[in-house]
């Protein structure tokens, strides 16, 4: 059974919210998709969305902002040839913490 849409994510704090309105103003780039590298999630996203298989792109911020611990990126499918951007979100990534030696 195929998901269904994914609600966007809303910042939880002005530094969040200046990350995405960075991205949002250009500083940011395709990491999959398009014709040659066709996102796994495109048959959700047209079934949602419309468009064609390769028009989708997952985007990111170039910029990480670290956040209360986390390297904080945003994220989002977006159909290249009419500008639709869909399923935002934060993606946050704590760093790993060594085992304490015992």
């Amino acid at each position: 059974m195929n998901q269904g849409a994914i609600p966007d994510e809303s910042p939880r704090n002005l530094q969040e919210q200046l990350l995405l309105q960075d991205a949002k103003a250009g500083n940011c780039r395709a990491i999959q998709g398009g014709p040659d590298d066709i996102l796994g999630d495109v048959s959700r996203l047209v079934a949602l969305y419309g468009g064609n298989p390769e028009d989708w792109y997952k985007i990111t911020s170039i910029q990480a902002f670290v956040i209360n611990g986390a390297s904080v990126q945003v994220h989002w499918f977006e159909n290249a040839k009419i500008f639709q951007q869909v399923e935002l979100k934060f993606k946050r990534q704590y760093p790993k913490i060594a085992p304490k030696n015992l």
